[in-house]
């Protein structure tokens, strides 16, 4: 903290549900080729989100018409891209103020060929934890994708357990995207056998659907909505990032 900063207020924070996997049409994959970005902003207010991400499958096509859409709106736009990597699958997030032009010059900076952009099945040249690294040397945050998914879940893939140990003991893996959330426990404690780093959990609905924004949120309390919050939820993430079944429990 710097001379004459304030410590954050309890008062000033604010718990958030949020959804950082969210794809558009721009994703090759997508059910409705036909759906509009209208839409997809309407469905993630209908569903109660107050913040997600624009994560398509290594392009960025779909994040400036969805910030411009969700501006007067209380939805918080974060710019991502879902990175396909031979091990496997990697969120990255940046500040919501990120030009675009930025996440290009990632794309290109991990290897992805023209082809590969909006493509999920065409990985990236660069290995997942060399992903990992440059993303925070832009400047953002890394998460394993949907970890437990085959096949493109880290630890569904073909690779050896060395490496998969290998990408999740990497110092710029920020968080974990679990699709199993009665082992969060385990990945936060380092409990999981042979994977003892410990992580931050979150999970994401990957929507690639309408109806599927918002149907696996997480809720985080956050000192300010832009990406250093996010990154103080991750950091204190057993105080900070709950499951909608921590909250049933809490009521």
């Amino acid at each position: 903290m710097t001379d004459g900063e304030k410590p954050n207020d309890p008062a000033d924070e604010k718990t958030v549900k949020a959804d950082f996997h969210i794809h558009t049409p721009e994703s090759k994959c997508y059910g409705d080729p036909h759906a509009t970005y209208e839409q997809l902003v309407d469905a993630a207010i209908a569903a109660g989100l107050q913040a997600m991400a624009v994560t398509d499958h290594n392009t960025t096509l779909g994040i400036d018409p969805m910030r411009k859409l969700a501006y007067d709106t209380e939805l918080a736009i974060f710019p991502g891209i879902e990175i396909s990597t031979k091990a496997g699958h990697v969120l990255a997030i940046f500040d919501r103020i990120t030009p675009v032009a930025e996440l290009d010059d990632l794309l290109d900076y991990v290897g992805a060929s023209h082809l590969a952009r909006g493509d999920g099945t065409i990985p990236v040249s660069d290995p997942m934890d060399e992903v990992f690294r440059k993303i925070d040397e832009r400047g953002g945050i890394a998460i394993a994708a949907h970890i437990e998914r085959w096949p493109t879940g880290f630890l569904h893939t073909k690779e050896s357990r060395r490496i998969k140990q290998r990408i999740h003991s990497s110092p710029y893996l920020t968080a974990l995207e679990i699709t199993q959330p009665q082992n969060r426990d385990l990945w936060n404690k380092g409990q999981m056998r042979g994977f003892p780093t410990r992580h931050a959990c979150i999970q994401g609905s990957d929507a690639h659907a309408l109806e599927e924004i918002g149907r696996r949120p997480v809720f985080l309390q956050l000192p300010s909505l832009n990406l250093q919050g996010l990154r103080t939820a991750f950091n204190d993430y057993e105080d900070r990032i709950r499951f909608p079944e921590d909250i049933q429990h809490d009521s």
